[in-house]
């Protein structure tokens, strides 16, 4: 029986916010835009690619760029820096490992596609994935449902189906396929805010034996 293990990737395998906020500055820096201290992005680079564009771009788009051309700038930036710091969370390389032994392993993020399978591959665990799913692979994205039924799709499922992510949007996403859901509790939020998820992990090391529990 093939079971879907989902996981979201920014704030749940990794923390990447670092190499997306180096890619603000020196994008910010080809446009000819005034330089700022790197914390006046952060806040805006884990809220979806739009929001991350139109908040952090927003003299350049507000003086007749487009969202097109942000996007393309900071996409091949990014892309070229994809992993200058970001690292896998510790202990997540083994968890990763085991999960992929318990079933099919997709990301499911709102980063988009293209990005999200290189990053997987920067950090040495792309072979353990059999599907990633972006924030532009659907018309819809997390928390729609249909990420999830597009990712049990491609992997095949015919077994269980389990969400596992550090945001309310993961839980809610999760929820609304029917999918167990797991919220990580050493991702970016610090706790899933008014939703309320099946199960709680507070390591990364924790999830092999809750999904184990979960599919057997």
């Amino acid at each position: 029986m093939s079971h879907l293990i989902a996981l979201d990737l920014d704030g749940t395998l990794e923390d990447s916010r670092d190499d997306m906020v180096a890619a603000v500055l020196r994008v910010r820096a080809s446009f000819g835009l005034s330089e700022q201290p790197g914390d006046t992005y952060r806040p805006y680079v884990n809220a979806g690619m739009d929001h991350l564009y139109r908040s952090c771009f927003k003299e350049y788009v507000g003086a007749g760029g487009t969202v097109d051309d942000v996007r393309a700038a900071y996409e091949a930036d990014y892309l070229a820096h994809i992993a200058d710091t970001t690292r896998l969370y510790p202990g997540m390389g083994d968890a990763l490992v085991e999960l992929a032994a318990l079933g099919s392993l997709a990301c499911v993020t709102n980063k988009p596609q293209r990005l999200s399978a290189a990053l997987l591959e920067a950090l040495g665990v792309g072979r353990l994935f059999s599907a990633v799913i972006g924030g532009d692979t659907c018309p819809e994205s997390k928390p729609s449902p249909m990420v999830l039924a597009e990712a049990s799709r491609r992997v095949g499922r015919t077994g269980a189906a389990l969400m596992i992510g550090d945001s309310a949007a993961d839980v809610k996403c999760g929820r609304s396929f029917g999918a167990t859901t797991i919220w990580c509790a050493w991702g970016y939020a610090a706790d899933p805010g008014a939703e309320t998820p099946d199960h709680r992990a507070a390591t990364p090391l924790d999830l092999p034996r809750l999904v184990r529990s979960l599919v057997a």
